[in-house]
Parts: structure tokens; C-alpha cells; sequence
């Protein structure tokens, strides 16, 4: 368990996704568990950081009060209280964690948080490690992955050696992103013409552990065509995500024009890793072919998504990211997210593209059942 916990910490640190776009995150922690004093419980010695962050003044959305009586209602737990906060800062380009610990009873609990931002949410690992002090790791007490959309706030559980139940309550209270800021973002089919393709290179590191599976990548291309920057929507895999990265910075477009002008956009690239490379285009048996960007049908019917009016009074927007599945006949019959900012938006985009059809895929002379993602955007005007 102690090796466990260690790679637990070296993992989240190594080898969580790298971040490849100008992002900034305030992140606003918190700590519950038995109150502090009672007999028998535990009492909190101190709460620091493993590194030095900056703190900004912020207005704050969620109040420890108001947590902490959410948290004793949800989880039945009357008799907690905050035995720590801290204010969190996460930087792209700097470390892929941010950690506090917080000291009870002799035994350190480390808390990290590694983010992963998105359009309208973040995806975060969450790991959570008990040591005892002059000893090494000794338990890990929660190692989970969640996506924490906009505006909302994370609440989980967990218990210690001791079998004593704590708490965390976390939230982004500030961000500040300058990736595809004032850019366009394109949808559907409304992506420019591929001139030039630079093919991923399967990390070697990827092979031998078997992995595989699709990376979409949002794109932001400048007013040449050239891919000015990347960012990871969804990957199984950070050294798949780095690969295909490194691939689609090569890459160029044409340009993309408005009213005789070419503008910078933003649009998403999906890549797919497969082991074997012939399992993209003629699978075995049943298994569905999943396509590319550049292989996908063309689009004959679109059914425009409906803007939910929650939605529009709630200020919610972004991306919704699909996978289709149409038939031989070129009609959608499966659909399946693969990422979304919020349930309602999730809602109208699975109505829309139920409706489109597309031409049939034809391969080998014949027409194909085939899988590939769509992009549906939500922007209030």
C-alpha cells in the first residue's frame, strides 16, 4: 500500500495532462471533519502548503457556513466542522497539482488537486493520502476523477485509517483563460479545408502498456491556416495527448474567411490511436469503424439544437462533444457524450443531431456502420 500511495503522488505529478494553453485557476479548498476539541476526536495541529501560491482577493460564491450545512445534510453528518481552507492557485505551464496538507493527530493529509480545464468545466483528479508523521505514505484515501462544471462546487467523502470520516469541498472561484479568447469557435461542418496532415507518433511508452483510444483536442488556427494553439478536451491517456498534440501544431489549414477576410478560429480535432493501425479502417467482425476528422460523411441534413431557456437564463454555454453512430443508410442511430458543460445543453444536442443524416460511408464498394464525433456549439450572443 505504501509503494500504491507513493505512485498515487508521483503519478498526478508526472503524469497528469500536461497544460498546454494560457490558463489560470483560483481554486478555493476545504476541509471538514469531526469538530475540533470534543474528546476522543480529532484536533487539527496546523495547515500549510508544500509550495508558496498567490492569493487574490476574490469574491467568494460558496461560504464555509454555507458548505459545511450542505455537507451535513448530504453525508448525515451533524457533528462536523471546517478544520481547514486554503485558496489554491493552478497555472498552465507551471506544476500539474496543486496540494495542501493539513496535520491532525500526528498524521498528514495530502490533498491534491490536478486540473484539467475545459469549455464551461473542469476535470480534476482528485487524490487524498494519509501519512503518519517520520513515516512514509501510508494509505491512500480517495483517488477519484470528476468533471466540475462552471458555477458549482465539488463535495466528497472519504475515511482514514481510523476509520474517522472528513471531508472536502472545493470550487473555482476564479479563471482567467486567454486560450481562443476573442476567436471564433466553429461547429458541425463549419471547419476549414486540411491541406497538410502530420501523422501522430504512437509513443512508444503507449505500445508496450496496450493502450489506445481516441484524443480530441480543441484547435485554435491563425489567419494563415497554421495551428497557433492546442488544448486536451478528452484523452485516455496524457502520453496519447502529448503525441497528438505535438502532430496537430503541424498541421495547416485554409483559411478561414468571413466577408473577404480570414479570421482566427477554434474548432476540435479528433485523432484516434488504435494498435492495430488496420483497425480503423476494416475492423474485425462487428466492431464498429470509428473515423477521423478528415474520414467523416458528409453532412446532408442538420437539425438545428434548440437553446434551452433555463439554459439561457442560467448564462450556460460551450461545447457539447458527441459520438455518432449512423448506419449504412447514413441515419444517426447511437449516440453517446463524451463531454458536455451541462445536462441541459447535453439534452438539446442529443435532440438536434438524432435528426441529421448524413451520406453513407462506402468502403471497399460497400456502405459502412461507422462511429465519429460530432461538436455541437451553445454561445449566448
Amino acid at each position: 500500500m505504501k509503494k500504491t500511495a507513493f505512485a498515487l503522488i508521483v503519478l498526478i505529478l508526472a503524469l497528469a495532462l500536461p497544460a498546454r494553453a494560457d490558463v489560470a485557476l483560483d481554486i478555493k479548498l476545504n476541509f471538514f471533519g469531526p469538530a475540533a476539541g470534543k474528546s476522543g476526536e480529532a484536533n487539527v495541529a496546523t495547515s500549510f502548503y508544500l509550495k508558496s501560491i498567490v492569493q487574490r482577493n476574490l469574491q467568494v460564491k460558496f461560504s464555509g457556513e454555507s458548505l459545511l450545512a450542505e455537507l451535513r445534510k448530504t453525508f448525515n453528518a451533524p457533528d462536523i466542522s471546517l478544520l481547514a481552507s486554503a485558496d489554491l492557485a493552478w497555472r498552465s505551464g507551471g506544476p500539474a497539482s496543486v496540494m495542501q496538507v493539513v496535520q491532525i493527530d500526528g498524521r498528514d493529509y495530502v490533498l491534491v488537486l490536478t486540473p484539467l480545464p475545459r469549455p464551461g468545466a473542469v476535470n480534476f483528479k482528485i487524490g487524498v493520502v494519509e501519512e503518519k508523521s517520520q513515516q512514509k505514505i501510508k494509505n491512500i484515501l480517495l483517488d477519484t476523477e470528476i468533471v466540475l462544471p462552471d458555477g458549482e462546487v465539488a463535495m466528497l467523502g472519504f475515511r482514514d485509517s481510523k476509520e474517522k470520516s472528513y471531508y472536502i469541498a472545493f470550487f473555482v472561484q476564479g479563471r482567467n483563460e486567454e486560450f481562443g479568447k476573442d476567436v471564433a469557435r466553429l461547429g458541425g461542418t463549419a471547419k476549414p479545408k486540411l491541406l497538410k496532415k502530420v501523422k501522430p507518433v504512437y509513443p512508444k511508452e503507449a505500445l508496450e502498456k496496450e493502450i489506445q483510444g481516441v484524443v480530441i483536442l480543441e484547435a485554435v488556427i491563425d489567419k494563415s491556416g497554421k495551428v497557433k494553439e492546442t488544448r486536451a478536451v478528452s484523452s485516455p491517456d496524457p502520453t496519447l495527448t502529448q503525441a497528438a498534440g505535438d502532430a496537430v501544431k503541424q498541421w495547416e489549414y485554409e483559411p478561414f474567411v468571413v466577408d473577404g477576410a480570414a479570421q482566427q478560429v477554434l474548432f476540435t480535432v479528433t485523432i484516434n490511436f488504435a494498435l492495430n493501425p488496420e483497425d480503423k479502417a476494416k475492423p474485425a467482425g462487428d466492431a464498429l469503424t470509428r473515423l477521423e476528422d478528415s474520414q467523416k460523411p458528409k453532412l446532408v441534413k442538420m437539425v438545428k439544437p434548440v437553446y434551452p431557456e433555463e439554459a439561457v437564463k442560467n448564462k450556460l454555454q460551450g461545447v457539447v462533444i458527441l459520438e455518432a453512430v449512423i448506419d449504412e443508410g447514413g441515419k444517426v442511430k447511437a449516440l453517446r457524450t463524451l463531454k458536455s458543460p451541462d445536462p441541459l445543453l447535453t439534452e438539446a444536442a442529443l435532440t438536434a443531431v438524432k435528426g441529421w443524416e448524413y451520406e453513407p460511408f462506402i468502403q471497399d464498394g460497400k456502405a459502412k456502420k461507422v462511429a465519429f464525433t460530432v461538436t455541437v456549439t451553445f454561445a449566448l450572443k
